[in-house]
């Protein structure tokens, strides 16, 4: 029985890694990590001289910045492509949306414009993900 619930506890992930850790786990350096921490970005736990940082918190950041990446991803799109080929595959995309989508292109609020922006990154990449297939 101790050896199956300590093989349990064994594989089992740790609920919060230290500084070194959490660098070597994000690819982040140290002190782009502390600066994130100092900005609030990522919740730390103090015990005693010892700092840990919750791996979900950790998820968390990297979920955070994916939609950033995103976003900047599409304004990237344009620039890095020929411009009728770029028209061309926003043409396309834009007819595979939903009409609520194509409506907040049109918003008045720059953050429902950028969501509907990254939806139609999100359905370009996932057609030509799915053309390789």
């Amino acid at each position: 029985m101790a050896k199956v619930q300590s093989e349990r506890i064994a594989d089992m992930e740790p609920l919060t890694v230290r500084i070194a850790e959490a660098c070597r786990i994000t690819g982040i350096g140290r002190s782009k990590l502390y600066e994130l921490i100092a900005a609030g970005e990522i919740e730390t736990i103090k015990v005693g001289a010892i700092t840990l940082i919750p791996l979900n918190g950790i998820r968390a950041l990297v979920d955070r910045g994916r939609s950033v990446e995103d976003s900047a991803f599409s304004r990237r799109l344009e620039a890095a492509m020929h411009s009728t080929l770029a028209r061309g595959i926003m043409t396309a995309a834009l007819t595979n949306l939903p009409q609520g989508i194509r409506s907040d292109l049109s918003s008045l609020h720059e953050q429902t414009r950028v969501k509907a922006e990254d939806a139609i990154v999100a359905c370009i990449v996932k057609a030509l993900y799915a053309s390789e297939l």
